[in-house]
């Protein structure tokens, strides 16, 4: 893809070709910018960003993402394009300098089982933001369910607590325990229960929660959210031990 001033007039620019050239000069921090967004998405955000922007100035928004090393989103992208280069960007380069939510997970687990393993502020204050969720793991009827919940909310959490660090200039650290709070061994937490030792859920039971889940769903919440919700609702009408 050539985007030089002598192309100037070739036609409008590819924004499938534009979303490659971002993917490959900044690779790590596209992934984390368009995580979880589905490429045509991406491609179409993209189409309406550059709407009526030139060549040239394309250019130079493309040159402001090999410099700064990251990947910014479509509207920031436009900015830039546009010369607008301050609008964000130390904000934005910190928050890219977080490891990605799947790392941090696969970090936190780590973590459970060894608590001498270290991690990161964001990554500890990600997991107080669910302790309860992923104690439950141990006593819940479907262990995996259970885990599947408290996973999908650490790293909704993540998400929020990385935007929020960066907005107040919180840098990416090691966490330190301080050394007023007890130490203790949180594998416990962690290690399934045999699934013959849980109770089976009945047939009415999953069809209750599978059928309320879609309503919740229908009105907004994501499906993590409205399975938790669905099993509380069905607990609270009685259901359950």
């Amino acid at each position: 893809m050539q985007l030089t001033a002598s192309n100037q007039n070739l036609g409008p620019i590819n924004s499938a070709q534009l979303v490659g050239v971002f993917k490959a000069i900044a690779p790590r921090s596209f992934e984390k910018t368009f995580d979880g967004v589905a490429t045509a998405q991406i491609n179409t955000a993209m189409k309406i960003c550059i709407d009526g922007l030139t060549h040239d100035q394309v250019n130079f928004g493309l040159s402001q993402v090999r410099d700064n090393g990251f990947c910014p989103d479509p509207a920031m992208f436009r900015k830039w394009c546009l010369g607008i280069t301050g609008f964000g960007t130390e904000q934005q380069r910190l928050q890219d300098s977080f490891k990605g939510k799947h790392a941090a997970l696969a970090n936190i687990i780590k973590w459970a089982g060894d608590n001498n393993h270290s991690i990161t502020n964001a990554e500890k204050e990600s997991y107080d933001r669910c302790y309860e969720m992923f104690t439950n793991i141990k006593w819940a009827k479907n262990t995996d369910r259970a885990m599947y919940l408290a996973y999908e909310a650490f790293k909704d959490n993540y998400a929020d607590v990385i935007q929020e660090f960066s907005t107040t200039g919180v840098n990416q650290a090691i966490w330190v325990k301080p050394e007023a709070i007890e130490d203790k061994q949180l594998s416990d937490l962690f290690r399934p229960i045999p699934k013959s030792m849980l109770p089976e859920q009945s047939s009415e039971e999953k069809a209750w929660i599978e059928t309320r889940t879609k309503e919740l769903q229908g009105k907004g919440l994501s499906f993590p959210k409205a399975l938790l919700q669905a099993g509380s609702e069905y607990q609270r009408l009685g259901g359950g031990v």
